[in-house]
């Protein structure tokens, strides 16, 4: 085995551990990332098992067509999973038209001209360097550039300053091995060299993006209530600054919710029921509420809700909503005459008031709500010492304690 054989043994060797790696990362995760990058390098692998196998196949234009289609397949399969990972809706379609075209484009021109001519060196390495510079490209626009963001992009535009070096030198010296003679060109030596040294960079680069982004979804699948899909209470208490500080001048509202009568319906029909209408109510939250509301389950039978840019006619609104929501849900553990429902405690948190102080009025309110017969909404009471200069404080806005649905 000569040393580009044996670089190209190399190179398909590191295709082949990073496909098995990215399965491996994302068997159990829904980082689809994973998968797209899977396929890439398999096709990577194969495109060098192809060249190796160039001076056995017997139809020079088959072994360039495939050689050329497969390494495409594996970067624009790349560029794909890239795109749709930062930009989940974005279309990828293009993507695949330009890998037919290009693969056609050198089946049937770039391969019957002159070996080593500027319009054949650019014709096959430039597909290669435009496809890296795309995904580079979509990296640095779509992705929220953490330094593993642009560690990939910075190693996708060397890897495409590559293929375009390549052409440029196979231009300069004006020819170049022939397909079947690749393997045992020095040509093909310092190409595996510097292709099998990017291509680990790139694959190092994208593991680590796959791992960061793995992580970050374990971390979130902790911080979600396992019956409900919510934010549990931990996870839940560390955003609110976050809300708060976005939130800025803007009135807020803390909407507390409580099942009614929670406990006689695991009493009556069992916890599984329960669980039922847990899941049932949550589902109404995340429906209604918009990505910008935080809504969490506090524990047990307990929600809340942190809604941004909200005053009182607008929590009225959304009260209403909810409780509308609610009776026209079916619950398949309950029977027929059998209505969960919620009763609601809302505060709307003061210029100079903590989370908690707010919570405790929210909760207070709530209270009134459970004592008022259930199945309605309390306003907390009016907190005139944290009003704005100038401003009525904003829970002066808001119904009196007494008011309900």
């Amino acid at each position: 085995m000569n040393s580009a054989a044996f670089l190209l043994a190399i190179n398909g060797a590191i295709g082949l551990s990073f496909a098995t790696a990215f399965v491996a990362l994302t068997w159990r995760s829904g980082i689809r990332l994973g998968r797209w990058c899977a396929v890439g390098f398999l096709a990577a692998a194969a495109t060098v098992t192809v060249e190796a196998l160039a001076s056995t196949i017997p139809w020079p234009r088959l072994t360039s067509t495939l050689s050329f289609g497969l390494l495409m397949l594996a970067l624009t399969t790349t560029a794909a999973g890239l795109i749709r990972h930062y930009r989940p809706c974005a279309p990828v379609t293009w993507l695949f038209g330009c890998f037919v075209a290009a693969t056609a484009v050198n089946a049937l021109v770039v391969f019957d001209l002159p070996r080593g001519s500027w319009e054949q060196a650019f014709g096959y390495q430039g597909p290669f360097a435009l496809m890296l510079a795309t995904s580079a490209g979509a990296v640095l626009v779509t992705s929220p550039r953490r330094p593993v963001d642009v560690a990939l992009a910075v190693v996708l535009a060397l890897s495409s300053a590559q293929f375009l070096t390549k052409a440029v030198l196979s231009g300069l010296a004006g020819h170049g091995p022939g397909v079947r003679d690749y393997i045992v060109s020095a040509y093909a030596f310092y190409s595996q060299t510097a292709g099998g040294i990017l291509s680990l960079l790139l694959g190092l680069a994208l593991v680590g993006l796959v791992v960061t982004e793995v992580m970050t979804e374990a971390k979130l699948r902790l911080q979600r209530d396992g019956l409900s899909g919510l934010f549990n209470r931990a996870a839940f208490m560390e955003r609110v600054p976050e809300v708060l500080r976005r939130s800025g001048s803007m009135p807020v509202a803390l909407i507390l919710a409580d099942l009614d009568r929670f406990k006689s319906i695991n009493d009556r029909f069992g916890h599984a029921a329960g669980d039922e209408v847990i899941r049932v109510f949550a589902a109404d939250l995340r429906a209604y509420f918009e990505d910008g509301v935080l809504v969490g389950r506090l524990g047990g039978e307990e929600f809340c809700a942190l809604v941004p840019n909200c005053g009182p006619p607008a929590a009225r609104i959304h009260l209403e909503a909810l409780r509308w929501l609610g009776r026209q849900n079916r619950h398949e553990r309950l029977p027929a005459d059998a209505m969960p429902t919620a009763s609601f405690g809302v505060a709307f948190i003061g210029r100079d008031e903590t989370f908690d102080e707010a919570l405790q009025r929210a909760d207070v309110a709530l209270y009134e709500a459970k004592a008022a017969g259930r199945d309605c909404y309390r306003f907390a009471s009016i907190r005139v010492d944290t009003a704005a200069p100038g401003r009525r404080p904003v829970d002066a806005l808001a119904p009196s304690a007494g008011s309900s649905g």
